[in-house]
């Protein structure tokens, strides 16, 4: 892990870390000692080994990753979800501390912040009909500038849409797929930009980011604050 002091995490800042889900014995054994009962109990129900080890390492490392800002023990942190809200900690005291959860076959990504945010990693799959998807869940206009894309960019550009929606969602604490035509994005060339939604009027005040990631996959945040310095690390 990047020796970097965790503790002094400010307003102005998010920090976003690329989790792989591929793991040694040793590393599923000390991450799986990270997870609560309720998660422990959630993983047996799984029927595939490896789900059940990618979802073992993704859920241990953001309990890992969540113990260095709250200086505790990983297994004590409360999590807890109102409905199908954005999950927050109960417990210990985090003075406002938020994070988000995204993972995707062996990649994963989680965001801290003191602000609501959220995160989304997708592996891009060139088999998906694009435009028949877009048509369903986006807004009009996101779906007409697809059509207009060559064939070899259009893949790709609805899957850095599909991310920046969830992302924005997630901070949101909306849900996926209601909400993703209820808000409406352009990649612009200077990076992307939020154009319209439907949520309260404070929505248009966000950070939004493209994550790199690796090949084949494609990430983006969504912090709910008017500006924010973003830190990547790798667990």
């Amino acid at each position: 892990m990047m020796n970097v002091d965790l503790q002094d995490l400010t307003p102005l800042e998010i920090h976003v870390w690329r989790v792989p889900l591929i793991a040694t014995v040793h590393e599923m054994a000390t991450l799986s000692h990270c997870l609560s009962k309720g998660e422990e109990e959630r993983l047996d129900r799984f029927s595939s080994h490896l789900a059940r080890d990618r979802r073992c390492v993704a859920w241990g490392s953001l309990r890992f990753i969540l113990a260095r800002y709250l200086d505790c023990s990983p297994r004590e942190i409360q999590i807890v979800r109102e409905g199908l809200g954005r999950p927050e900690i109960s417990y210990p005291n985090a003075a406002g501390l938020s994070f988000s959860l995204s993972h995707s076959e062996d990649f994963g990504l989680v965001a801290v912040s003191n602000n609501a945010v959220g995160v989304d990693i997708e592996r891009v799959d060139p088999k998906i009909d694009a435009e028949r998807v877009a048509e369903r869940f986006f807004s009009p206009g996101e779906s007409e500038k697809l059509r207009g894309l060559p064939r070899d960019e259009k893949t790709v550009a609805f899957f850095r849409l599909w991310v920046l929606k969830e992302a924005y969602l997630k901070a949101h604490g909306e849900t996926v797929p209601a909400g993703l035509s209820k808000c409406e994005f352009v990649l612009d060339v200077d990076g992307p930009c939020l154009c319209g939604s439907d949520f309260e009027a404070m929505s248009n005040v966000c950070v939004l980011a493209e994550i790199p990631v690796a090949a084949g996959y494609v990430a983006a945040l969504a912090g709910l604050q008017e500006k924010a310095s973003i830190s990547i690390f790798d667990l």
